[in-house]
């Protein structure tokens, strides 16, 4: 605790070691305002009642885009977004000059394209930052891959948010404070099950902003998979029929957004029964597009999934065309009878608490569905799913916050004993330990690894991987734990010199490479290219409005290692003003010499 006090600190401890208490405790004892940022709106309740049950003379402010905006306090709690917007509007309770500290929970998040990083690099060069204490929460400090890449990662994180000291704890200290998970570095149980499909998109041709254009272009050619094909040709028959019961119907298949072809037929089935139908075919299009071709046993699971009164308006000739899809289609998949069996063997014990987890929301439905159709599985195992409620798994599958509340209450009773959640599970979320973690898709990085691994807090739990990529094994992602934690032990911090000369000279490389994005910006395009060019320079934008009499005033302002710039845009609408102000400051840089210090404009 003395070092949290006294220096800015990023505390590494597993899930549910008390790392939120440390900053809550923290808090306290500095006796000055505190802000806390959680990444997703259900951690703002949540955190918000830790420091209550703590310090429950401390009043609390809870802050997200559904609630009013708090302006007295002791400690708010809110999410990035809605602590931006508000600060952005001028509200004086949200200036950076309000909060003796700072404290960043599932702090990893400021290394990526997220809004902690806006915050972070806002938050550095405030004026207020040298009375500030920050503190950054983890479980795992990095996304990065090998040593070389951790260090640097780790670094940048450090420098930008001036952390001056990694606390982290040993497997011992750990036991000694009666943690009984897994210890650092512990290697997943593997079950994998290789499900190989031939003819899918190359490794090395998968590019996500290509990924529309190359599916379609493999089925124009004739080269997508044998299921691809047959899959597109029914979804085309199913489009014929709804043009024929209306004739207004476009595709939507021609967007490059692919969640908006379902959406645009739940939008016309008062229309057509065809359109029910069809919106479930989308989805099922959209799981083969979007896993380049592999996931033919999620796209099947899925259309089954629909009932068979959903076809009985639908033309004959469609239904032949569905009946013509599914025949010879296998019913069994191989890593979905994996995870039958895992659950199966775990679920033999009458404490049987499990998570799985997988990528997408539309994978909890479909998992949910197959373990309920199992009467050998469901027998044991009483599944629901849980994941943001923000956003729908489709049009027609989402869950409400009283459902995902349900879920978690269900879960803490034995009423339900199997989470099937996306990442939302991964951080914070106060779900009661687990004692079975299952990871139905391969993980991507060692934070999903840790946290994952974190929610089965148990003695002898489980941690069980059903799939792994082949560069990024579970014996990889392990290693990758134990190298952060010993960077973690030697961390010195970069001094501001050695860190201003780094960011300069990255900066200056990535202005050269953005300039063209400058140059072809108009005074139509000045916002969408303002925005362009500060992501590809890494560079947060100030944006302060205010009415004043009947106008809007828009001050833009953009800092870089190698300048401060401004522009004002002053118009009756806001919109108006924006643009003017953009533009002005499109301008602006457009001029700087290779460099500068300060301008203004």
């Amino acid at each position: 605790m003395a070092s949290v006090l006294g220096a800015n600190t990023v505390v590494l401890l597993p899930t549910g070691t008390g790392k939120t208490l440390i900053a809550v405790e923290a808090i306290a004892r500095r006796s000055q305002p505190a802000v806390l940022f959680v990444p997703t709106i259900p951690l703002v309740s949540q955190q918000a009642a830790a420091i209550r049950s703590q310090s429950p003379a401390a009043r609390v402010g809870e802050y997200h885009g559904e609630l009013s905006v708090p302006t007295d306090f002791d400690a708010l709690v809110t999410t990035p977004k809605a602590f931006e917007t508000a600060q952005g509007r001028g509200v004086s309770a949200f200036q950076w000059s309000q909060f003796g500290t700072v404290v960043f929970d599932e702090v990893h998040h400021v290394i990526r394209d997220h809004p902690y990083r806006n915050l972070a690099l806002k938050l550095r060069r405030s004026p207020a930052f040298a009375n500030t204490r920050v503190i950054g929460l983890t479980a795992s400090l990095t996304y990065a891959v090998g040593a070389a890449k951790i260090n640097k990662t780790v670094q940048r994180l450090c420098t930008e948010l001036g952390i001056e000291k990694i606390e982290h704890a040993d497997d011992d200290e750990l036991r000694a404070g009666g943690y009984k998970g897994a210890g650092r570095g512990a290697v997943a149980e593997l079950r994998l099950s290789v499900t190989d499909v031939p003819g899918v998109v190359p490794i090395d041709a998968r590019k996500p902003h290509l990924m529309h254009q190359t599916f379609f272009g493999r089925v124009r050619r004739g080269d997508a998979t044998q299921f691809s094909l047959e899959l597109v040709r029914t979804v085309s028959a199913l489009e014929q029929a709804a043009h024929e019961h209306d004739p207004q119907f476009r595709s939507p298949l021609t967007s490059s957004s692919l969640k908006t072809w379902g959406v645009y037929a739940h939008s016309r089935t008062a229309i057509s029964p065809v359109y029910t139908v069809l919106e479930h075919w989308y989805e099922a299009l959209r799981l083969i597009v979007t896993s380049w071709e592999e996931r033919e046993d999620a796209a099947l699971l899925w259309l089954r999934m629909a009932p068979p009164s959903s076809y009985v308006d639908v033309p004959a000739h469609v239904k032949k065309a569905v009946a013509c899809f599914f025949e010879g289609k296998p019913t069994v998949f191989g890593k979905v009878e994996r995870l039958f069996e895992v659950l199966m063997e775990k679920s033999a014990s009458p404490d049987f608490r499990g998570i799985v987890f997988v990528q997408q929301r539309i994978m909890t439905h479909i998992l949910q569905h197959a373990v309920e159709g199992n009467p050998d599985v469901s027998v044991a195992v009483r599944a629901q799913c849980l994941y943001a409620t923000g956003t729908p798994a489709t049009p027609s599958y989402s869950l409400s916050k009283a459902v995902a509340a349900n879920a978690l209450h269900s879960f803490r009773s034995g009423k339900v004993n199997l989470l099937i959640a996306t990442n939302v599970a991964e951080e914070g979320l106060d779900i009661p330990a687990a004692n079975c973690v299952i990871y139905f898709d391969p993980m991507h990085n060692a934070v999903s690894y840790v946290q994952g691994r974190g929610r089965a807090r148990q003695a002898d739990s489980s941690f069980v991987m059903l799939d792994e990529r082949a560069d990024r094994p579970a014996s990889l992602l392990a290693e990758q734990e134990l190298e952060q934690h010993a960077i973690a032990s030697t961390f010195k911090p970069v001094t501001s010199a050695d860190g201003l000369a780094h960011d300069t000279a990255a900066h200056l490389s990535r202005r050269r490479n953005a300039q063209p994005v400058l140059d072809n910006a108009t005074a139509a395009t000045a916002i969408a290219a303002l925005n362009t060019y500060c992501k590809k320079t890494k560079v947060v934008l100030d944006e302060h409005r205010v009415q004043k009499g009947g106008a809007w005033e828009v001050n833009m302002t953009y800092t870089s290692p190698l300048a401060t710039v401004a522009a004002l845009g002053v118009a009756p609408v806001v919109k108006v003003a924006r643009a003017h102000a953009a533009f002005r400051l499109i301008e602006s840089l457009r001029a700087l010499p290779a460099v500068v210090t300060t301008q203004t404009s």
